[in-house]
């Protein structure tokens, strides 16, 4: 009897183990400090776990990515990146793939996310106009087309560049022709435009609105001030000076004479430290600090090129940026830190050709760059100003850490 039943277990214990043997083994990873880096030329992102510094791989396929943005959902589960030609993807950084498509425009160039997750905004160059998008399915559910106001009294459709999130769940983007600002209301079905801003300034370009939501800030080409407005009061757009050359004014150092532009600086990562900020002056060699109570100028500080991005380190000690230049250039390998205590630059590293965009890990002990012309992302640690590791990227350019899912305005 013993004999019999030991063979009929035995078949069923061998299948048993077999199964388990040949089970495949899956990596997995969580999703609150990842960076998603741009591959601008081949239309991918690369994904990389910023705590071990891993490259976990690669999704392909998301079209002309030339000036790519992207937002994250709330679990940081999803990358929404907007491509130049006006293709919104929604990439799955645990599967590593695309999870659905839409076209939102024929030349797009800012994407955000609603406070409460539920919706996608994309800013058009062509046409003209905000797309508003489910952000589950990417459906389609409104589209509010952006018109200036012409001298002769017509109406003429303008790009629209932008946008940003607030506390209040609204979204605020700029027209870039029609020199003004728009606010709209995501907390209503219909999504009311129920704030227009005009003659703002010549030629809005870029924003961003302060680490506790309280500020938007927006950047004119054309004009001698940028756009303060405050998002409590939504009652007046106020100007801020950022060209004050007169003689007196000389003792706040700097800069000032007028160099090529060879990239428009990024506003959405300027550095905000306690009631500073630290702002990329346009087209000059030099970051402007502001404080931020009453808007007054506190310092101008030398840097090497024009400043990209100016980025606050995790904890605010120090400012990170980088500079741009003619390229070849020296200057465009060179990142500079800010110490905020002194106002002084404190440390330049020459991080490759073409280095830009620092962008931290959550809590700041390291920070991640591009070097757009040797393909790769350099980290270093941030205390010791080492390089940590050189990760192979394909011409790299916006780096995204998934923890702005947690801030306004990114």
């Amino acid at each position: 009897m013993k004999k019999i039943l030991l063979a009929l277990l035995l078949p069923i214990i061998i299948v048993s183990v077999t199964f388990a043997s040949e089970e495949p083994k899956r990596k997995v990873w969580g999703t609150a400090a990842l960076m998603v880096v741009v591959e601008r030329e081949k239309g991918n992102v690369v994904v990389i776990d910023s705590i071990k510094h891993e490259l976990l791989g690669r999704v392909e396929g998301l079209g002309n990515l030339r000036h790519a943005t992207m937002v994250f959902s709330r679990d940081g589960r999803y990358a929404y990146v907007i491509g130049r030609e006006g293709n919104l993807s929604k990439v799955d950084l645990i599967e590593l793939k695309i999870a659905a498509t839409a076209k939102t425009g024929e030349n797009s160039i800012g994407v955000a996310i609603s406070r409460d997750n539920k919706y996608i905004m994309v800013c058009n160059y062509q046409p003209g106009s905000v797309v508003i998008l489910d952000s589950e399915t990417l459906e389609k559910v409104k589209e509010i087309p952006a018109e200036a106001d012409l001298p002769d009294g017509t109406k003429a459709a303008s790009r629209t560049v932008g946008p940003l999130d607030t506390p209040d769940n609204l979204m605020v983007f700029g027209l870039m022709e029609g020199n003004s600002v728009w606010v709209v209301d995501m907390k209503k079905k219909d999504f009311p435009v129920i704030k227009k801003f005009k003659d703002v300034g010549d030629t809005p370009y870029d924003q961003l609105t302060t680490p506790d939501g309280r500020y938007y800030i927006v950047g004119l080409l054309n004009s001698d001030w940028m756009g303060v407005l405050d998002l409590w009061k939504l009652d007046e757009m106020k100007k801020i000076d950022v060209h004050e050359r007169k003689e007196g004014l000389k003792k706040y150092g700097g800069d000032w004479k007028k160099v090529p532009v060879y990239h428009i600086p990024h506003l959405e990562s300027w550095g905000i430290s306690g009631d500073l900020a630290f702002l990329p002056a346009f087209g000059e060699k030099r970051v402007i600090v502001y404080n931020m109570r009453d808007w007054s100028l506190v310092k101008s500080i030398p840097i090497a090129g024009t400043g990209l991005f100016v980025v606050a380190r995790p904890g605010g000690k120090e400012v990170w940026v980088d500079n741009v230049g003619a390229p070849g250039s020296p200057e465009e390998r060179l990142i500079q830190v800010i110490d905020v205590e002194t106002l002084e630059i404190k440390k330049t590293i020459d991080a490759g050709k073409g280095a830009m965009d620092p962008q931290f890990t959550p809590k700041g002990e390291a920070v991640y760059i591009s070097v757009r012309e040797e393909n790769k992302v350099a980290v270093y640690d941030t205390d010791t100003y080492r390089l940590i590791k050189e990760i192979p990227v394909d011409k790299p350019s916006g780096i995204f850490c998934t923890d702005r899912t947690s801030k306004f305005g990114l």
